[in-house]
C-alpha cells in the first residue's frame, strides 16, 4: 500500500527512556494524520562495562538530559518521511533552550531535504513542546579526549595532533565499517562503538513513497558521543570539522543550504551552548580543526605515514559491502581529496594512497570544474570551499609533476587566473579562521601538526 506524506499532519516526539542494565536508550516517534499513528521506535546501544564508572546522581541526570536532546535530533529521520507542519515534543527533560536549538536544527540541518523536495515552509515550522525543564548545574567536561572517527584524513590530524601533546584521546564511531576499524587499529589506541538501529518500519515507508533526503549526521553522532563520553566517565567530546564547513552550497529564495550544516561553526556553537542548560555541561564538544581550511589540515596529514595505507574519505566506499572497501576513483570526495593532498604528499604517496591519478584522467574534468566553481554550484557533498579547491589548483600547477597533466592543463585554460594565483587567497586559505575558545592544551594540539 502507498503512503501519502500529505496525509501526516503532526510528527511526535513521544519518548526516551534508558535501560542502564543493558546500556540500550530507546526513543518513540508518531506520525500522526487520519487513523491510527505510524508508530516508529529507535534505539542506542552504548558501550559499557566492568571499568565503567558509576555514574553519580548528578551525571545520571545529565545523561538522562543529553538522551532526551539526542532523541529530539534523531527524530529528524522519521519527521522527514512526511515533513509535517506540526512537531510536538512529549517528553520530559527538554529546555526552552533545547527546544530552540532544535527549531535551528530543523531550519538549518534539513535546508537541504527541504530544497530538494521543493518544501520552503519546512523552514518555519510550528514546534510545540510539553512541560519544559529547568537548567541544570553546570560541570567542566573533564577527562580523556573522546574523538569520533571517519576513516578519513581529519580525525587522523586531530587524534595525532593530542597525541603530539601529551594527550590519551579515546576513539569513538557509531556503527564502525571495515574502513574505521582499519584506521583504529592504525592508530593503536582504543576504539569505542555505539549502536545506532533505525526501526525497520522507516526502512519499509520510505520504498512505499515517503520523502526521503539529507539529514544532519554530524549533530546525531556528536550527541551520540556525548552520552557515550559520559557513560564512560571520560572527557569532551573532539569533532574533526574545518572550516570549509560553514561555507554554504548554494542560496535559495535567501536561505543558505549547506550540506554540511551540522559540522559548521554556527552548529558547533549552537550544540555547545545548548548543553550547558540542558544538560549541565561545559565545553562537552568542539572541534579542535575548525580554524583551519581542508587544505591545510591535508598538510598536517603529510606529517605522519602511519595510516596512509587505511584512510578512505570515499562515499561510495562507505556504501560497498566487503572486506577491503577502497577509493572509487570517481566521486566528488575521491577528487576533492586528491586535490587537497596534491600540493602537500610526493605524487607517488599520493597515489599509492588513493590508487588512480585523477589529474590524468580527462573524463575527472566536469567533477574537478565542479569544485572550482565552474558549474552551477559546488557539489552536495562534505567538500572544500570554491576558493580553497582554486588555490589548490594553483599550488599543484607550480608543480612539475601535475602541472602537464590533462586536468590541471584544461583548468589553467578555462580560468588561466589560476596560474598566476592570488596571494592574499593562498594566505587566506592556508590561515586560521573562528574557532570556539578551548582550553589551553587543546589549543597547543591545535597547532601541533597543522
Amino acid at each position: 500500500m502507498s503512503f501519502e506524506p500529505r496525509s501526516v499532519t503532526a510528527f511526535r516526539y513521544a519518548a526516551a527512556r534508558f535501560d542502564a542494565a543493558t546500556a540500550v536508550a530507546e526513543f518513540d516517534f508518531e506520525l500522526i494524520g487520519e487513523g491510527e499513528p505510524l508508530r516508529f521506535t529507535e534505539s542506542i546501544t552504548f558501550t559499557t562495562g566492568p571499568a565503567a564508572p558509576v555514574l553519580s546522581a548528578e551525571d545520571a541526570e545529565r545523561l538522562q538530559r543529553v538522551l532526551a536532546l539526542l532523541g529530539a535530533v534523531l527524530g529528524l529521520s522519521y519527521f522527514k518521511a512526511a515533513a509535517p507542519p506540526r512537531v510536538e515534543l512529549d517528553v520530559a527533560g527538554l529546555t526552552a533552550e533545547a527546544v530552540e536549538y532544535l527549531r535551528q536544527v530543523l531550519r538549518h540541518g534539513l535546508a537541504e531535504f527541504a530544497y530538494r523536495a521543493g518544501l520552503p515552509s519546512l523552514l518555519d515550522l510550528d514546534i510545540v513542546a510539553a512541560d519544559l525543564a529547568p537548567a541544570l548545574p553546570i560541570r567542566d567536561a573533564e577527562g580523556a579526549p573522546f574523538v569520533p572517527i571517519g576513516g578519513g584524513k581529519d580525525s587522523v590530524v586531530s587524534v595525532e595532533s593530542l597525541r603530539a601533546v601529551g594527550l590519551e584521546p579515546v576513539q569513538f564511531a557509531v556503527n564502525p565499517n571495515a574502513i574505521i576499524t582499519r584506521v583504529a587499529e592504525a592508530s593503536e589506541l582504543p576504539l569505542i562503538a555505539a549502536r545506532r538501529r533505525l526501526d525497520p518500519a522507516l526502512l519499509d515507508l520510505n520504498a512505499r513513497g515517503a520523502l526521503n533526503g539529507h539529514v544532519p549526521v554530524t549533530a546525531m553522532n556528536t550527541l551520540i558521543a556525548v552520552a557515550q563520553s559520559l557513560l564512560l566517565g571520560l572527557g569532551p567530546v573532539v569533532m574533526s570539522n574545518e572550516s570549509s564547513a560553514s561555507d554554504p552550497t548554494l542560496e535559495w529564495d535567501g536561505e543558505s543550504v549547506n550540506h554540511q550544516w551540522s559540522k559548521s561553526l554556527e552548529a558547533e556553537r549552537l550544540l555547545s551552548a545548548v548543553l550547558e542548560p540542558q544538560a549541565g555541561l561545559r565545553g562537552a564538544s568542539f572541534s579542535l580543526l575548525r580554524p583551519f581550511s581542508e587544505l591545510r589540515i591535508a598538510r598536517g596529514f603529510a606529517a605522519t605515514t602511519r595510516y596512509d595505507a587505511a584512510i578512505v574519505s570515499c562515499n561510495r566506499a562507505f556504501r560497498l559491502a566487503g572486506a577491503t572497501p577502497t577509493w572509487c576513483g570517481e566521486c566528488d570526495k575521491c577528487r576533492f581529496v586528491f586535490l587537497a593532498l596534491a600540493p602537500h604528499l610526493e605524487p607517488e604517496r599520493l597515489l599509492g594512497i588513493i590508487g588512480h591519478d585523477l589529474f590524468a584522467d580527462e573524463a575527472q574534468l566536469p567533477g574537478f570544474r565542479a569544485l572550482l566553481g565552474l558549474g552551477d554550484h559546488k557539489p552536495f557533498e562534505c567538500v572544500g570551499e570554491e576558493a580553497e579547491s582554486s588555490v589548490a589548483v594553483t599550488l599543484v600547477s607550480r608543480m612539475p609533476r601535475w602541472a602537464d597533466s590533462p586536468v590541471i592543463r584544461a583548468l589553467l585554460a578555462e580560468a588561466p587566473e589560476l596560474a598566476a594565483g592570488d596571494a592574499a587567497l593562498e594566505e587566506h586559505i592556508l590561515g586560521e579562521s573562528e574557532a570556539l575558545a578551548v582550553a589551553a592544551v587543546y589549543e597547543r594540539a591545535r597547532r601541533a601538526l597543522v
